[in-house]
């Protein structure tokens, strides 16, 4: 399949936190937004707790949720949150379930706190089953503040070195 675009920013985000930011990195990317839709957390009463749960009991729910495809693009960039110290439970499946993602994949979450993201990370490696290109994460309490824009900035000039990186290799 011929690429069609550069860049798919794929997203999940249940409170709106992480929709924010991957529009933010989408425009500033001038990519494409793609998001993973989970309708068994968005529903009611019932949708936190589920969420905590399935997190908790790290369980593959990759039949419950719907996946974009990225074949046809040259860089991934994935957004999303941490629940109980572990990527959201529909990233883990689209870093599961991805048959033909593209060689440089980055991962920007968002989180209640900076300890949390680090085992994070390592798990969506895992999930990935390989390294990221560049990953970072926002906490929440950031959000709008100057924090976030020094941390969009230096998630973006990552992005680029390692791009060159991958480039002059």
């Amino acid at each position: 399949m011929e690429k069609t675009c550069a860049t798919a920013v794929v997203f999940y985000s249940r409170s709106g936190h992480s929709r924010r930011l991957a529009k933010r990195l989408c425009e500033a990317l001038n990519g494409t937004l793609l998001e993973v839709k989970a309708p068994a957390y968005e529903s009611g009463m019932f949708g936190i707790p589920r969420a905590v749960f399935d997190s908790l009991m790290q369980r593959d729910m990759r039949g419950a949720h719907q996946f974009p495809s990225v074949a046809a693009y040259e860089r991934v960039v994935v957004c999303g949150p941490v629940w109980t110290s572990y990527p959201a439970v529909p990233l883990r499946g689209f870093l599961h379930q991805q048959p033909k993602t593209p060689e440089t994949v980055d991962l920007l979450l968002t989180c209640m706190d900076h300890a949390s993201a680090e085992k994070a990370f390592k798990v969506a490696e895992a999930d990935l089953g390989r390294p990221f290109k560049v990953s970072r994460c926002l906490v929440n309490t950031a959000e709008g503040s100057d924090e976030e824009e020094r941390i969009l900035a230096e998630f973006l000039d990552a992005r680029q070195v390692a791009g060159t990186k991958l480039q002059m290799n």
